[in-house]
């Protein structure tokens, strides 16, 4: 509906911008100008969790922006006010996102594809007892992506996880374990396939 309602009254721009305007009351304490957004996120940060967002962000929450479409919105939360969450330079994150319960680092020139998410946390422990209801006995562990790393679309990155400069994860792939550099890695869970040459 919001594609037809683009097309025949051409108000995609104005409404982009209402958009950012919008966003940036809310967020600009975290986000600069240079932060792109096509449709709005959802963003929720607990008071005293360390933020750090470097320039030309592009956020996609709309699937008529994403050629394959999204899941839904991007989702961007701090879940402790100890979480330290740090997304450098040129990075674009289409529907998916990041829960950072601990640590989070996304280096520059990250790719999300779509629906592609990451988390440092188990979100419940493992204890059945009271799972539903505690917090107490989750899993956290941090999670680094380094420079120029691509996560396939349906990527899922999971808590205690580097992955290495200018690598590819598969789409549809579960990181469960470290990958270097330079490799394409894919599968359930995620190993190496092959190296890349430059």
């Amino acid at each position: 509906m919001i594609n037809v309602f683009y097309k025949i009254f051409g108000l995609r721009k104005i409404i982009l911008l209402f958009q950012k305007l919008l966003f940036l009351l809310f967020y600009g304490k975290y986000f600069n100008l240079s932060t792109k957004i096509f449709g709005l996120p959802i963003i929720s940060f607990v008071r005293g969790s360390k933020i750090k967002i470097g320039k030309k962000l592009v956020l996609i929450s709309a699937s008529y922006f994403s050629e394959p479409g999204i899941n839904h919105e991007v989702i961007i939360r701090t879940l402790t006010k100890d979480a330290e969450l740090i997304i450098g330079d040129n990075v674009g994150i289409s529907g998916g996102g990041i829960c950072c319960a601990k640590k989070v680092v996304i280096g520059n020139n990250v790719m999300f594809g779509a629906n592609a998410f990451v988390t440092d946390t188990d979100f419940h422990p493992i204890n059945p007892e009271n799972r539903r209801f505690t917090k107490e006995g989750t899993g956290f562990s941090p999670v680094i992506i380094e420079d120029n790393v691509f996560l396939g679309m349906n990527v899922l990155v999971l808590k205690g996880v580097r992955i290495g400069k200018n690598s590819v994860i598969a789409a549809g792939s579960v990181v469960t374990s470290d990958i270097p550099e330079n490799v394409i890695a894919g599968g359930i869970p995620a190993k190496v396939i092959k190296r890349i040459n430059s």
